[in-house]
């Protein structure tokens, strides 16, 4: 079960509570490192030597606002997620992830988090293209230019009127509702077309069954940093305590759990070590190719982007040491 007293807590990690409600590791930190562990951690007259105050990285909504490059928190999704980083900052939370040691590696968190999710305002991965190039883009190593056309919406006008061209004018009561009835299922064929084309590009993917099990759309990409496949969904939710498997929309509706399901991935996949040699290229391989991809040839999506908004966030938190 979860754990109490702060947004983490991993079974086996070596985290317990105490009766004052922290979250504190088991055993002391790595040798060399010293004790960083809040003085709440120890019941009165259990200090043994000098205990350092917790000290992360602080997330404010003013940096985040630099991250985005933005006037004012915009109400909605961006909101929340503000909300969810500066109380995880505030509590320590990221620090169990050892993600906010260092101005380094939570600028190279926080760069991907943004771009991932739209500057932390989209928590639901889309499947809307306009463009065949774009479409192309982003799933083409999965789709034939045939196949991908065939996802990409139609104006209903346009369609309306190639149904009507082929069916000619109705005569009958009978072939009047015979149109209608093409026409209303035409309607619904074009707003399946999302779903359609999540299940086949995820296809036999992560843990995914086959394009008619569904599971494509409904194991989508969610949260800070697109959580995707069903198998995802259910390491994360053992590993959190959530029910993501039975239930993977808190992924999008819970800025907290969209932040919680995101610094996992980061933290199982081992993505500090690529963020303390400062390599942008293998931590966007990781996270948009997969976590095997990193160091290979293959080529993320937006990754210009990815990199200039890494060096933005380092000129934000990038002057704080490894503590």
């Amino acid at each position: 079960m979860g754990l109490p007293g702060g947004l983490f807590g991993f079974e086996g990690d070596g985290w317990r509570a105490n009766p004052l409600g922290d979250v504190c590791p088991a055993v002391m930190p790595r040798p060399g490192l010293g004790c960083h562990l809040p003085i709440s951690c120890f019941p009165p007259g259990d200090v043994a030597g000098p205990v350092q105050q917790l000290a992360d990285v602080p997330i404010t909504e003013e940096d985040l606002l630099r991250l985005v490059g933005q006037g004012k928190t915009l109400p909605g999704t961006q909101r929340r997620v503000f909300d969810a980083l500066v109380a995880a900052s505030k509590s320590g939370a990221l620090w169990f992830h050892e993600i906010s040691r260092s101005g380094l590696r939570l600028s190279h968190f926080l760069a991907q988090c943004c771009i991932e999710s739209s500057s932390f305002q989209k928590l639901d991965e889309g499947f809307v293209f306009s463009t065949l190039a774009g479409l192309l883009a982003t799933h083409g190593r999965y789709l034939t230019e045939e196949q991908a056309k065939s996802f990409l919406p139609e104006d209903q006008k346009t369609r309306h009127d190639a149904i009507k061209l082929k069916a000619g004018e109705p005569k009958t009561p009978e072939e009047k509702k015979a149109l209608e009835q093409a026409l209303a299922d035409s309607d619904v064929a074009e707003k399946r077309k999302p779903q359609e084309l999540a299940n086949t590009v995820y296809a036999n993917r992560n843990g995914n069954g086959g394009v008619e099990s569904g599971d494509g759309w409904t194991y989508r990409g969610r949260g800070l940093i697109q959580l995707t496949g069903r198998g995802n969904y259910r390491e994360a939710g053992k590993a959190l305590d959530l029910p993501l498997e039975a239930q993977p929309q808190l992924v999008s509706k819970d800025a907290e759990i969209a932040l919680k399901t995101a610094a996992w991935f980061w933290t199982r996949h081992k993505l500090n070590d690529h963020a303390d040699m400062d390599d942008a290229l293998k931590v966007s391989q990781a996270i948009n190719l997969g976590p095997n991809a990193a160091g290979g040839k293959g080529k993320p999506n937006h990754l210009k982007e990815r990199q200039e908004r890494t060096e933005t966030a380092k000129a934000i938190w990038g002057d704080w040491a490894l503590r």
